[in-house]
């Protein structure tokens, strides 16, 4: 019964192993392949390029002009009004040159002598004879003659008097007249100066109004670029801060999902070789128990086997001693080494086959038969035995 058993155990052993063998190898390649993506991540520090958009921020008060730099002065363009003033005394004309003596009363006064002379002689004439007459006329006309002279010279310097009167009249009223024009000329230069210097003044005044309401201006813009200029920075910054963030998140939830497929083709692999592991054990209890029973039982398993390939392949002969023509044609992913060979003895198979040497794997891994030479259970080894 112990060897029946066995070979039971043997055979439900090796009942779906090459499916197994076959979900391990899928599994295995899986998880190296989950692995190395899981290795080869690429952690990118997403904050290492951010900028600092305030480090070039100009400055616009900087290039602020001055405009009171230039302003006009007014006052230095401002005329003297007075400069030019004319004299009005200087055009006063001397009436007193022009006078002359009226004669017109001496020369009436000498003809009414000459006719009163002229009457008395007529009187006379009679009484004095010829030449008493004479006489008498040429006394009474150098009398007449001399009071004709006195009477033209009092009247001569009573109109001389007068006429110097209406000249120093005249001279008074050119006097006055030319002091008024003088007065009301200066009093327009006076006006006139003020009049500039208040234009001036306010001209001034308006000028500085401006400059100072264009500074203001161009303060305030100053500070209103500069403030935009800084809320862009910072708002730029923020922008990067949060990018980086994001792609940072992402980066993780990536990195976390990898690791997640790791863990699940780790546990599949895991199942897989659990599941190789208790076909192996429970083909290996059977093989134990076969061996308890002795050499005839192994007889019976190989016989059993010749029935099941996969047994066969698990169990095949792969001592060195038993073998020819060995060339080593690769390694398994294991590390196992692979060869190509042929049997001695054409009754272990005919022709080529591929497989492992037995004392190149781990001795759990290698049963002795009945005539010792090893064989090698291939459920547990990533190298397939098989002819070729």
């Amino acid at each position: 019964m112990s060897v029946l058993g066995g070979v039971t155990q043997i055979v439900g052993g090796m009942i779906g192993g090459g499916a197994r063998r076959r979900e391990q190898k899928k599994a295995t390649a899986n998880m190296n392949q989950k692995m190395q993506a899981y290795e080869s991540f690429n952690f990118e520090n997403n904050f290492a390029n951010l900028g600092n958009p305030a480090a070039n921020l100009s400055t616009p008060a900087s290039s602020l002009s001055n405009p009171a730099a230039n302003l006009t002065n007014f006052a230095a363009g401002m005329q003297n009004t007075a400069v030019g003033a004319t004299n009005f005394a200087s055009q006063m004309e001397n009436t007193a040159e022009d006078l002359t003596v009226n004669t017109q009363q001496a020369d009436m006064m000498a003809q009414q002598q000459q006719q009163g002379l002229s009457n008395v002689l007529g009187s006379m004439r009679g009484a004095a004879g010829s030449s008493g007459i004479a006489a008498l006329a040429q006394t009474l006309a150098g009398q007449q003659n001399q009071n004709l002279q006195s009477a033209s010279a009092s009247i001569g310097q009573q109109e001389s008097a007068n006429a110097r009167l209406a000249a120093q009249q005249g001279a008074n009223i050119q006097s006055a007249i030319a002091g008024e024009s003088s007065q009301n000329q200066a009093r327009a230069i006076q006006q006139g100066s003020q009049n500039q210097i208040l234009s001036a003044q306010m001209a001034g005044s308006n000028q500085m109004a401006g400059v100072d309401i264009a500074q203001q201006n161009q303060i305030l813009g100053a500070q209103q670029a500069q403030a935009n200029q800084r809320l862009g920075a910072e708002m730029g910054f923020q922008s990067s801060i949060y990018g980086a963030q994001g792609a940072q998140n992402v980066q993780e939830s990536e990195f976390n999902r990898t690791g997640t497929l790791l863990g699940m083709s780790m546990e599949r692999k895991g199942q897989a070789d659990q599941a190789r592991a208790d076909a192996k054990s429970q083909i290996m209890g059977g093989i134990g128990t076969i061996g308890d029973a002795g050499a005839d039982a192994l007889s019976t398993v190989l016989g059993a086997a010749e029935k099941a390939p996969g047994l066969a392949a698990a169990l095949s002969t792969s001592d060195r001693r038993l073998k020819e023509n060995i060339k080593l044609v690769g390694k398994s992913k294991r590390g196992f080494k692979i060869y190509t060979f042929e049997y001695k003895n054409k009754k272990y198979g005919e022709g080529v086959y591929q497989g492992v040497m037995s004392d190149e794997i781990p001795r759990e891994n290698v049963i002795i038969n009945q005539d010792g030479y090893d064989m090698v259970n291939y459920s547990n080894l990533d190298v397939e035995f098989k002819r070729v």
